[in-house]
Formats: C-alpha cells, sequence, structure tokens
C-alpha cells in the first residue's frame, strides 16, 4: 500500500463521526430500516450495508453532513457505494481493512524485532 494511500485513510479514520458512521455501518445488518423496499434489488456484496438516511436519524445529523463523512471514507477506499434509485447504499470495503492490518502487522513486528 502506497504512503499517500495510508495517509488518505488514516486522516478519513482520525475523525471521531467517521468512525462512528463506519461501526455503524459495519453493525447493520443487509436491510435498512428507513428504506421499505429493503436490498432485494440491489446488487451488494454479502454483508453490512446502509443508506444515508438511516446514518443520519441514528446519529441526529443532517443529511449533507452525513454525505460528506461518507465522501471521506469512500475518497479513501474504505466505502463501497451502490446506487439504487434515490438511494445510495454504503458497504465497507473489508479489502482495505485487511491491507491496513497488514501493514500495521508488519510495522510492529519489525519494531519488535528492531526495539
Amino acid at each position: 500500500m502506497k504512503q499517500e494511500e495510508l495517509v488518505k485513510i488514516f486522516k478519513a479514520l482520525a475523525n471521531e463521526n467517521r468512525l462512528k458512521i463506519l461501526e455503524a455501518i459495519r453493525k447493520y445488518q443487509t436491510d435498512c430500516a428507513c428504506c421499505p423496499q429493503g436490498l432485494d434489488s440491489v446488487d451488494v456484496a454479502e454483508g453490512t450495508t446502509c443508506c444515508v438516511d438511516e446514518i443520519g436519524v441514528q446519529f441526529e445529523m443532517a443529511q449533507s453532513t452525513v454525505s460528506q463523512h461518507l465522501k471521506e471514507l469512500y475518497n479513501a477506499g474504505l466505502l463501497e457505494r451502490h446506487k439504487k434509485g434515490k438511494w445510495v447504499y454504503y458497504t465497507i470495503k473489508p479489502e482495505t481493512l485487511e491491507e491496513i492490518s497488514g501493514y500495521l502487522h508488519e510495522f510492529a513486528s519489525d519494531l519488535a524485532r528492531h526495539g
């Protein structure tokens, strides 16, 4: 993973609200309570997903604020987004988290060997 990608990821994760949003998405199952049609017709991978409205309600944030935080997480490569009609659904991108985990593990291992 390139250093510029890591910087983007860590900047996105350095915001408390974005961490809360990421955690909320992680906890959601494949149905979004605010979206009555559910996700039956949305092509998303297995796992957790949520839409902007659901997150806004949970944190009492304006939709525009939630959208900005989601944009930062998406641009950092932490989320994928899927549009279906007027709804935008977000899922966590596990491969990015695995890369970060691998980087941190290697970093810690190097420190243990040399420190």
